[in-house]
């Protein structure tokens, strides 16, 4: 290695870096400006006197826009696989990139490395280089297999590499772009998803956000898929996510989070029922639209005309105070409903 002081019109970014976003330069260069440039740039020689910026390619843009005309920079003596571990290497280090930008850059580097004719494992091998194992460095690969809808959020922050391993356990692109939205807007813990994940696996019937509301309002669900349940002749219930069959392939990829995730997984439920707890163990349960709100209408109709009801009736020793407290609740709701009825110049027959 040896320090140099360049000036800008020497240098270049390199083409092929792998970050993906820049982020604030404004903000970078104020820093530089305020505390000056505290470490050099990496480059490397190509040609005459022409230098390329192999890592600080954002220290680069900030100092450009401040005018500087010399900085300090550290020529480096990089093979192909070696420039690319030097970005890795600090961009990792520095937390400048995203997950899928790391999936991006490991897979140039274990390109890089397989055409070079590393031996071994090349997963592993990568990881030796950036400083994780091999099954870490599969994870973010995988995340390349995902739809460039997911991919999306993944570069924009809003998923995380172990949220995405759960939402790529889905059966198709779909429902994986389906669950990762809806995960990004609502802000789920990767437990939460892993739950609704398997429960959607299982029950491909169900939108996502009525899984959600299963789990919520702690419905009873199969964690088998539907022939399992058919011809083993089981009834639906909540159970273990560990029944919902899964590609074989990953099994690696979860073996160091299993733990944690159930327990997550566990504490998620506990929060979950220790709500229901708070609201009188009345279940919680969000309508989002007219066609569900008909729907659960016509599950009560249903479980009064086909005898549930009176069954209940005779099971249950706070019948009295329940009927009571749903008729009250039917009577409501029908008031509102005429109320509505009236205020949109709507009659009854329609």
């Amino acid at each position: 290695m040896q320090l140099l002081y360049l000036s800008l019109d020497q240098l270049e970014a390199d083409p092929s870096g792998i970050r993906q976003d820049q982020g604030d330069i404004a903000a970078l260069a104020a820093t530089i400006s305020e505390q000056g440039l505290l470490q050099p740039l990496g480059v490397i020689g190509i040609g005459g006197d022409r230098y390329r910026v192999v890592y600080g390619g954002r220290r680069l843009a900030a100092i450009t826009s401040l005018g500087y005309e010399r900085v300090p920079c550290i020529k480096l003596d990089l093979q192909e696989s070696d420039r690319l571990t030097q970005q890795l290497a600090e961009n990792v280090a520095r937390l400048d990139l995203n997950d899928l930008e790391k999936a991006v850059a490991f897979k140039r580097l274990r390109d890089q490395l397989s055409e070079v004719g590393v031996n071994g494992d090349l997963d592993e091998e990568v990881g030796k280089r950036v400083g994780l194992v091999g099954r870490s460095v599969r994870r973010y690969l995988s995340l390349l297999d995902l739809p460039e809808e997911v991919q999306a959020l993944l570069r924009n922050g809003d998923l995380n590499v172990t949220q995405a391993q759960h939402i790529r356990r889905l059966p198709n692109e779909r429902r994986q772009v389906e669950l990762a939205r809806y995960a990004a807007d609502e802000g789920m813990s990767a437990a939460q998803i892993s739950g609704l994940a398997a429960y959607l696996t299982a029950n491909p019937e169900l939108s996502v956000e009525a899984a959600l509301d299963a789990l919520e309002g702690g419905l009873e669900l199969r964690t088998e898929r539907i022939g399992e349940v058919e011809q083993s002749g089981g009834r639906l219930s909540r159970g273990s996510t560990e029944s919902v069959g899964l590609d074989d392939n990953d099994s690696d990829i979860w073996d160091d989070e299993d733990d944690r995730i159930q327990q997550e997984h566990d504490q998620f439920f506990a929060v979950v029922e220790e709500a229901e707890a708070k609201k009188n163990k009345s279940r919680v349960f969000r309508i989002r639209s007219l066609d569900q709100m008909v729907d659960e209408t016509d599950r009560i109709s249903r479980a009064v005309h086909e005898g549930d009801f009176s069954k209940w009736l005779e099971s249950d020793e706070n019948a009295p105070f329940k009927v009571r407290l749903v008729l009250k609740q039917i009577e409501t709701l029908t008031k509102a409903l005429r109320s509505t009825l009236q205020n949109q110049g709507w009659t009854d027959e329609e």
